[in-house]
């Protein structure tokens, strides 16, 4: 799992699993990485990852920061099109956050994964 915070810092987790694939909920329950959601009726929303942001009494309050949700396999990152709970990682595979400005409209994905 990759994190690039708003500040451009980043930091990875690995996480191991035994099977084909394991799913999003998992991978980030096992990584280690803090994060905090909430539920909506598409699901449930990320409003907080590695502590950002550092407070928050609206999870993904309009016309803020957002943590955007990416999928990358063989060395490509795609934006995910479900919630992270929905997703399924293949070894080598990464599951990766980047918090971006609402106003981004063509948000970049974190830093590929490095191998370890």
């Amino acid at each position: 799992m990759v994190v690039e915070h708003l500040s451009g810092t980043s930091l990875q987790s690995c996480v191991g699993f035994n099977g084909d694939t394991v799913d999003g909920q998992a991978l980030m329950d096992q990584s280690r990485i803090e994060y905090q959601t909430q539920t909506f009726s598409f699901g449930k929303g990320v409003c907080q990852v590695d502590n950002e942001p550092k407070q928050f009494s609206e999870c993904l309050p309009k016309n803020q920061p957002y943590w955007s949700l990416w999928v990358e396999a063989g060395g490509r990152w795609t934006m995910a099109q479900v919630g992270y709970t929905q997703i399924q990682v293949h070894d080598k595979e990464a599951l990766g956050w980047h918090y971006v400005q609402a106003t981004d409209q063509n948000p970049s994905p974190p830093p590929l994964a490095q191998a370890g």
